[in-house]
């Protein structure tokens, strides 16, 4: 059966749980180039909503709890297994596990896969991201 809603023109934004707002938010700008587009404070949480100018659409908001536990990020239990950044290159994807090592980030290394190429790596909270490009 076809969906029938038929004006879906994609994902508006990923929302991230992050432990320490702060910090995620300036891991996302000096390391992925994010820019902060507004500020939300309410007794329940504390958000910040990102963009990255240059896709004029990618957005992450990243939300902190106000909770005195919390998991670590699991990437097995159900909900979200990784985000994945569109890269538009292979030179920018390489380039990409450079500025990681560069800021002594954990990555896989660029990995080679039938439709391109892709580079994991993980977020101060341990969310798992990934770069990819599409060879298309």
């Amino acid at each position: 059966m076809l969906c029938p809603v038929t004006d879906i023109l994609g994902v508006h934004h990923a929302a991230l749980s992050v432990s320490d707002l702060d910090r995620s938010i300036n891991w996302y700008h000096d390391v992925l180039g994010f820019v902060v587009l507004f500020h939300e404070d309410n007794p329940d949480r504390r958000a910040a909503v990102l963009g990255l100018p240059a896709s004029g659409a990618m957005v992450v908001g990243l939300v902190e709890h106000h909770k005195d536990e919390r998991d670590p990020f699991d990437p097995t239990v159900l909900g979200l297994d990784h985000v994945g950044f569109t890269v538009g290159s292979r030179d920018a994807i390489d380039a990409m596990a450079a500025l990681l090592a560069d800021h002594g980030i954990d990555h896989s290394g660029v990995i080679d896969v039938p439709p391109g190429a892709i580079l994991n790596f993980k977020d101060p909270d341990g969310i798992a991201l990934a770069c990819f490009w599409d060879r298309s």
